[in-house]
C-alpha cells in the first residue's frame, strides 16, 4: 500500500520525468561565441546573502546512478568541475585517470548533440573549442581555486549569454535519445508489484537522495545482496525478485524526493514524510511543528464555533519515517489514516500540552514539536534517544500513549537543571517541559497499573489533589518561596541543592527541609508571609506525617508538576498584587 500511496502522489502532482531531473548547481560558466572565457564562474545561489547559500535547483538532463557507477559516463551539459572541466582534485589524485575518461565522454555527448541538433552545433562547437584550449582550461582552473569552488560543484556553461541547460532544441535531443535506449533494452514481464499490471520490469532501481544515514550518492527503497544465493530464489536475480515496473519506480522515486525536500528532520538519524491522497486546506503536519498559535486555538476551538474541518470528505492521509542504512533505506514508520482522523488526533493533542504560563496569567498548548523536544536536552536535540522524535510524532497522529523514554528524559532535564551565573530565572519553569510531562501523565491513565485515585493532572493549580507526590511538589515550591522571603536570592539555594533528591526521594530530604522552615517562618515577615504560611500549613496537612519513601518515574512527573503549578500560582498572585498597589497608587494621587 505504502508504494502505491506514494505513486497516487506522484500523478496527482504530475511528478516524474523520465529524461530530466532537478540538480544542485553552483556555477555557470560563461563562454564567447569563439570559445574563450568571457568572465569569472558566476556563482549560483538560491539566495546568497544567507549565513550558508544553497546552489540553485535546476533541471539538468537525468542520467542514471547505475551507468556512472561504471566509471566511464558523465552527465550532459552539467556535471562536476572534476568531470565537466577537468578541475583537479588534491583529495582524490588517484581518480585522475578516471576523471579523463568521464571528461571525453562528456565532450562525446555534445558531439552528438552537435550532429543531431544542427541548429546549436555553433555552439556546442565554441564550448568544445574552449575545452580543448588548455590555455583557457587553466585560467578557468584558478578562477575556481580563487572562489574557492569544489571539485565536486556541479557547473554547466553559458554560450554566447545563452544558458545550455535552457535550450529547448538540446532538450529534445537528449528526450530522443533517451527514448531510443529504453526502445533498445529487452527485460523481462512480469506483474509489478505496485500497479499489479504485466509490464517489463527493473533489475535494478535509482537512488533516493536526501535520506538520513545514507550514502551521499543516495540510498535504493528495493534492493537485494546479488553475493547471497538466499536473494536469487526461483531464479530470480536482483530487483527481479520484488519486480517493478520502470514507470512505477519512476513515481514512487520521485514522489519521495518530493516529499524527502519537504519532509521534518529534526535529527540527523531520520527524515518523516506526510501527504494527503488529495490536496487537503490545512496542512496538520505544519501545524505539529509550526504551531502557530492562531491556528491551533482554531483548531481547538472549531467542535465548538461549528467552524468548519480540514476536510469534510474522508481523505486518505499518509505520513512515513525514513532513515538510511548505507546503501539501503530503512521505513522506521508508516501511517496510514484519514484527514478527519489525524485532525481529531492532533487537537486532543494540543489539549493534552495545554499547561499553565509560568507566571500564571494564561493557559498555553501552542507548542511545537521542535520545542518540546528541546526541552528535553542541555543543547542539541541529538542528545536524545534517536526513537524519541519518531515516537512523539506519531502519538500525536495517532492518539496514542507517549513514550516512557520521552517522561524519563524530560524528569531527567528537570532534575539537573541549575541557574547559570548571573541568571534569576528557574529554569526548572519550562512550560514546553511541564506540557510533555503532564501529557505524558495523563495518556498513561488508561494503563491498568494505575490505581483509581489517581486523577488527570490539571493544566493549571489542583488545590484539591491529594496525590502525595504532587503535594510533595507543591510544598517544595512554598520551601523555596520561604525561603526567599527569609533570605532573599541566594546563589545556591534549597531548589539547586535539593531539587532532585526531594523529587527521587522524599522521604530523605523533607524533614531537613521541614526544619529549615521554622527559621524561614520565624524570620520571614508581613503580610505575603502569613499568605505563604497559609500554604504550609495547608499542604502539610494534606500529606500527614509519612511522606512516600521514594517516588516512581510517574510520580515524579506529579511531584514536578505540584511544583510548577505553585511556582506559577505565586507569580500570578504577585502581579496580582503589584497592579493592586499600583491602581490604588494611581487612584490616591
Amino acid at each position: 500500500m505504502m508504494l502505491q500511496a506514494l505513486i497516487a502522489y506522484a500523478e496527482r502532482d504530475n511528478l516524474g520525468d523520465p529524461d530530466f531531473k532537478a540538480a544542485s548547481i553552483h556555477w555557470l560558466i560563461p563562454i564567447t561565441a569563439d570559445g574563450k572565457l568571457s568572465g569569472d564562474p558566476i556563482p549560483l545561489y538560491d539566495d546568497p546573502t544567507v549565513k550558508k547559500p544553497q546552489p540553485k535547483k535546476l533541471l539538468r538532463a537525468f542520467t542514471s546512478s547505475n551507468e556512472l557507477n561504471q566509471g566511464d559516463k558523465s552527465h550532459f551539459l552539467a556535471d562536476s568541475l572534476e568531470r565537466a572541466v577537468l578541475l583537479p582534485n588534491p583529495k582524490a589524485p588517484e581518480k585522475a585517470d578516471g576523471r579523463r575518461v568521464q571528461h571525453a565522454y562528456f565532450k562525446k555527448l555534445l558531439s552528438e548533440a552537435s550532429t543531431a541538433a544542427p541548429e546549436t552545433s555553433a555552439k556546442l562547437a565554441a564550448l568544445l573549442s574552449f575545452l580543448a584550449d588548455e590555455t583557457e582550461l587553466a585560467r578557468l582552473h584558478t578562477a575556481f581555486v580563487s572562489a574557492k569552488a569544489k571539485p565536486t560543484d556541479n557547473a554547466t556553461f553559458q554560450i554566447a549569454g545563452e544558458n545550455l541547460l535552457d535550450n529547448s532544441a538540446l532538450k529534445t535531443f537528449w528526450r530522443t535519445r533517451r527514448a531510443a535506449l529504453r526502445a533498445s533494452t529487452t527485460r523481462s514481464q512480469r506483474v509489478c508489484l505496485a500497479s499489479g499490471r504485466l509490464a517489463e520490469t527493473l533489475d535494478t532501481t535509482e537512488k533516493i537522495e536526501g535520506v538520513p544515514g545514507g550514502l551521499a550518492t543516495g540510498t535504493t527503497l528495493i534492493a537485494f545482496n546479488k553475493e547471497c544465493p538466499s536473494f536469487a530464489s526461483y531464479g530470480l536475480e536482483q530487483a527481479q525478485n520484488a519486480a517493478i515496473s520502470a514507470d512505477s519506480e519512476l513515481k514512487f522515486r520521485s514522489a519521495l524526493n518530493t516529499l524527502i525536500s519537504l519532509g521534518w528532520r529534526p535529527t540527523n538519524d531520520s527524515i518523516h514524510l506526510h501527504w494527503t491522497r488529495e490536496p487537503a486546506p490545512t496542512d496538520l503536519f505544519v501545524l505539529l511543528t509550526s504551531a502557530d498559535e492562531a491556528e491551533v486555538k482554531n483548531l481547538l476551538s472549531a467542535p465548538q464555533t461549528g467552524i468548519a474541518p480540514a476536510s469534510i470528505q474522508t481523505n486518505a492521509y499518509y505520513a512515513m519515517s525514513l532513515s538510511g542504512n548505507l546503501g539501503r533505506i530503512v521505513v522506521r514508520d508508516w501511517l496510514e489514516c484519514t484527514v478527519p482522523e489525524v485532525e481529531a488526533h492532533i487537537r486532543r493533542w494540543f489539549s493534552d500540552l495545554t499547561i499553565i504560563s509560568p507566571d500564571g496569567a494564561k493557559e498555553e498548548n501552542a507548542f511545537k514539536l521542535g520545542r518540546l523536544l528541546y526541552a528535553m536536552v542541555r543543547d542539541k536535540i541529538d542528545e536524545l534517544p534517536p526513537q524519541i522524535p519518531t515516537q512523539l510524532l506519531y502519538a500525536a497522529l495517532r492518539g496514542t500513549a507517549l513514550p516512557q523514554t520521552a517522561l524519563t528524559a524530560a524528569l531527567r532535564r528537570q532534575q539537573i537543571e541549575n541557574k547559570q551565573p548571573g541568571d534569576h530565572a528557574d529554569p526548572r519553569l519550562n512550560p514546553a517541559r511541564m506540557a510533555l510531562i503532564r501529557a505524558c501523565l495523563n495518556r498513561s491513565l488508561n494503563s491498568s497499573k494505575h490505581q483509581p485515585a489517581i486523577r488527570p493532572m490539571t493544566a493549571s493549580l489542583d488545590s484539591d489533589s491529594s496525590d502525595a507526590a504532587y503535594l510533595c511538589g507543591r510544598l517544595f515550591a512554598v520551601f523555596d518561596r520561604l525561603q526567599y522571603l527569609a533570605l532573599g536570592g541566594v546563589n545556591a539555594g534549597v531548589v539547586e541543592r535539593f531539587y532532585a533528591s526531594a523529587s527521587v526521594t522524599p522521604a530523605l530530604v523533607m524533614g531537613r527541609l521541614f526544619r529549615n522552615a521554622q527559621f524561614h517562618l520565624a524570620k520571614a515577615g508581613g503580610g505575603i508571609a502569613e499568605n505563604t504560611r497559609k500554604d504550609f500549613e495547608e499542604i502539610s496537612s494534606a500529606l500527614g506525617k509519612a511522606f512516600p519513601a521514594s517516588l516512581d518515574l510517574e510520580a515524579q512527573g506529579r511531584f514536578a508538576l505540584g511544583y510548577y503549578h505553585q511556582k506559577a500560582d505565586y507569580r500570578r498572585r504577585t502581579t496580582e498584587r503589584n497592579e493592586a498597589k499600583a491602581a490604588a497608587e494611581a487612584a490616591s494621587s
